[in-house]
């Protein structure tokens, strides 16, 4: 890589996580139109030498969500929706499923829609599309799926009642892990149009980052540390 060129990780709907050098991208804007910004959606090309990086070709701008940059709150979660989908996605092939998700979520803060509820949906979405959704049908232990409160045991992804022995776990009242239910079995399409109450929504914002986290195996530093 020379002293004028890039590289760039992007997240596409053909090849999932990218990583692409974008030759003498330092050097001039007008390399690639000013437009290697994170929340736009691109249609880019590139082209691809055996043992080395692929060559960022051609880019056109085929939507902005520079909204997002009018506040600084949308701006971090918006940041924290790429960092997870970069990680949750490691393996190179088509995620047209992951894609859509993120699509959605970043759309929808840059209309200026809840930060939190934005992410709580796309984290569910995310997580059921890699293989990583939680088992929520009922307490691991005695099967019940009516109990008044449940304990949501993050290394291993399950549910326990009160009444069941088992390790500690974050506490869910019946109606968040009905909401998370929802929201991990929903298309892109349908997750838009459940609303979260905050009362809910306070209940899932931490367990499922800290589950999140869990799957990938590392903190993400996007919101910062808790």
């Amino acid at each position: 890589m020379g002293e004028t060129d890039r590289r760039f990780t992007l997240f596409s709907e053909s090849e999932g996580t990218v990583s692409l050098l974008g030759r003498s991208a330092r050097k001039s804007r007008k390399r690639f139109g000013g437009v290697l910004q994170r929340y736009f959606l691109l249609d880019i090309g590139w082209s691809s030498i055996t043992d080395r990086m692929p060559v960022l070709e051609q880019v056109m701008l085929v939507a902005s969500f520079w909204e997002i940059i009018e506040d600084w709150d949308r701006v971090r979660h918006a940041d924290y929706l790429l960092e997870m989908a970069v990680n949750l996605f490691p393996q190179p092939g088509p995620k047209p499923r992951a894609f859509e998700a993120l699509y959605s979520g970043i759309r929808s803060l840059a209309l200026g829609e809840p930060p939190g509820a934005v992410v709580a949906r796309t984290e569910a979405a995310m997580l059921s599309t890699a293989g990583w959704g939680p088992n929520l049908g009922g307490c691991k232990v005695c099967g019940t799926n009516q109990a008044g409160t449940f304990r949501f045991i993050v290394p291993e992804g399950v549910l326990a009642c009160p009444g069941c022995p088992g390790i500690s776990g974050a506490p869910l009242s019946l109606g968040a892990v009905k909401t998370w239910r929802a929201l991990q079995s929903s298309s892109p399409s349908v997750l838009g149009r459940i609303r979260l109450a905050e009362p809910i929504l306070s209940e899932l914002r931490e367990v499922i980052r800290k589950y999140v986290e869990h799957c990938i195996g590392r903190p993400l530093r996007s919101l910062g540390s808790r």
